[in-house]
Order: C-alpha cells, then sequence, then structure tokens
C-alpha cells in the first residue's frame, strides 16, 4: 500500500493511530470527566476544598467547567491520583480506595451517553475506510484500557476499520517508550519498518521513532502543538492531509 504525505510517499504495509486526539476528538472527556468527579463525590460525601480538588485532579476545574491539561493523563494514572487524594483526605487505606475508585469509573462509563459524545477527528473514518479498501493493516495503540477504548471506537463509527486494539493494560511502558507498539507488530506479525505511526502528542512521536516505524506523523487535532511534534516526518493539520495512492 502508498500513502502520500505532503511532497512524500510511502511505501507501507499499515498505520498505528493513537485513539484520543488523533483518530477521536477530546470533546468527549469533559462531560465524562464532570460525571466522574459527581460520582465519586456522591460515594464519598466530598464538598466544598476537597470536591474542587478532586475536580482538579480528574481534569475539569470547577469554577469554569473547562478541562485542564491533567484530562490528557493515562486512566491508570488519572485512577491513582484519584485513590491518593481520596485516602489521605478520608484517612482510608490507598487500596481500599483504588478500588472504590475504579468501580465508581466503571460505573459511570456503563451509564454514560457515549454515543452522544464521542465524535471522530477530522477525516477519521474516511481515511480509515481507504486504509482498509487498499488492503491496508490498522491498528491503535493507546494509553486508556483495552475494553473502553474499544467501546469508544465503537460509538464513534471506527472500530469496524480497525484490526488490532492495544490498550494499556496491554504493556507495562507507556510512551514514549515504544513497547506498545512493538508489541502491536509483534501480534500483527509486522515489521515496525513497514508500519506508519499517526498521533497527536510528543510522546507519540518518539514512541513511533523509538520503535523504527516510518513515516510518523503527528496531527494537530490534539493536545500536541507544532513543536511538540517536532520530531516527527510530517506535522499535519488534520487526517485528511494522508493521501492512500495505490493498494
Amino acid at each position: 500500500m502508498v500513502i502520500g504525505v505532503e511532497a512524500r510517499k510511502y511505501q507501507i504495509e499499515g498505520v498505528i493511530f493513537d485513539k484520543d486526539g488523533t483518530l477521536i476528538d477530546f470533546s468527549h472527556w469533559g462531560p465524562l470527566m464532570v460525571e466522574r468527579a459527581g460520582a465519586l463525590r456522591k460515594r464519598f460525601g466530598l464538598d466544598g476544598g476537597a470536591a474542587r480538588e478532586l475536580s482538579l485532579i480528574l481534569g475539569v476545574d470547577p469554577a469554569t467547567g473547562r478541562t485542564t491539561p491533567a484530562i490528557h493523563r493515562p486512566r491508570e494514572e488519572t485512577e491513582r491520583l484519584s485513590a491518593s487524594f481520596l485516602s489521605t483526605v478520608l484517612g482510608i487505606p490507598e487500596g481500599e480506595a483504588l478500588h472504590a475508585v475504579r468501580e465508581t469509573f466503571a460505573e459511570v462509563d456503563k451509564g454514560f451517553p457515549w454515543e452522544k459524545h464521542l465524535r471522530p477527528a477530522p477525516g477519521a473514518r474516511e481515511l480509515l475506510s481507504r486504509l482498509k479498501d487498499a488492503g491496508g493493516i490498522v491498528a491503535v495503540v493507546t494509553h486508556d484500557s483495552t475494553a473502553p477504548a474499544r467501546r469508544h471506537l465503537l460509538y464513534a463509527g471506527l472500530l469496524e476499520y480497525v484490526d488490532l486494539v492495544v490498550g494499556a493494560d496491554r504493556f507495562a511502558a507507556r510512551k514514549p517508550d515504544p513497547e506498545g507498539i512493538l508489541y502491536a507488530c509483534k501480534i500483527l506479525a509486522l515489521p515496525p519498518s513497514g508500519m506508519a505511526v499517526v498521533g497527536d502528542s510528543r510522546e507519540d512521536v518518539e514512541a513511533g521513532k523509538a520503535a523504527g516505524c516510518s513515516p510518523v506523523i503527528g496531527v494537530l487535532t490534539g493536545k500536541g502543538r507544532g513543536e511538540d511534534l517536532q520530531g516527527a516526518d510530517h506535522v499535519i493539520d488534520d487526517l485528511r492531509e494522508i493521501r492512500v495512492l495505490a493498494p
């Protein structure tokens, strides 16, 4: 399969994408974290400063309702930080707090109206469809856990185009370590050199480079700005700038 980016052409076997900010718009995270924070406040009877601090840990400024950079943390990190805070404030064992946080998050996620909030990033569905039509492999490597990641892709209308989803529960080291990407290549029985990587963060770019993938493409639809993505072979505004030229 041949893809084109800017003036370059690449012969590749497939593409490994990040999920949030790359294939899926970030807009769902604010409403989701507000729901999670509210459920934790109710469960533990939090109010005042403790409730505000918990919201900030989850990446939502309670004074403005706007998201903060903390919202981009991996799920497991957010769970651990929330549990540590609750353990300190309430004087309960951290293990007990972590179990409660994970249980509460799962309950909120189960009832959250994903179909209302999840939207594909610009050009995502069209690009994945063209990649599959050309016989390419599509994988997703994300800091989210595998099961929620698959659910998000399903509600965004993208899962049908994806051959493999690798979440943070499948590998120990987080991006920029290349472990997740190398794990995906191993499962797919494809060399990293035959796979492109597309992501919206410095960590995505560095992980792709460290894995030996080519090309590594930074996309400006997520948390990364141009300076964050300087190590990429290409930096594009959105996925519509990736062309599928031939099978």
